[in-house]
């Protein structure tokens, strides 16, 4: 599978400590070689989330307009049951048949999905 970077987290690399680059590095090595498929642990749509409530009606829709995807890279650890172990830094990411986009890397909570200028690419 490919694996494109926006312009915005391109930007951002250099800032990101040692951990997070390595957790980057793993998950697109892995991505490369094997797909989305047996990734170390919660890796889900970012539309997965209760329509309780209006806003969250429309994060359910902007998430599905920018097929958004979310990762928990394991930094600074995992915690919970091996298979749905989350992190506080969790990577964005659009997810396509062929390709991924990376966006952004984020620590939560709070769950904020990223804004339309973090998603330009150039490809």
């Amino acid at each position: 599978m490919n694996v494109i970077f926006t312009n915005h987290l391109q930007q951002t690399l250099n800032e990101l400590d040692e951990t997070l680059k390595d957790a980057l590095d793993e998950f697109i090595f892995h991505v490369k070689k094997h797909g989305l498929r047996g990734l170390q642990d919660r890796n889900k749509s970012s539309a997965d989330i209760a329509p309780t409530t209006q806003k969250n009606l429309e994060k359910i829709q902007y998430a599905q307009k920018h097929c958004l995807w979310h990762y928990h890279l394991g930094v600074p650890y995992y915690l919970g049951k091996p298979g749905n172990m989350t992190s506080q830094y969790v990577l964005h990411y659009s997810r396509y048949d062929e390709f991924i986009v990376l966006i952004d890397i984020v620590s939560h909570p709070p769950f904020a999905l990223p804004s339309i200028e973090k998603m330009v690419h150039s490809t």
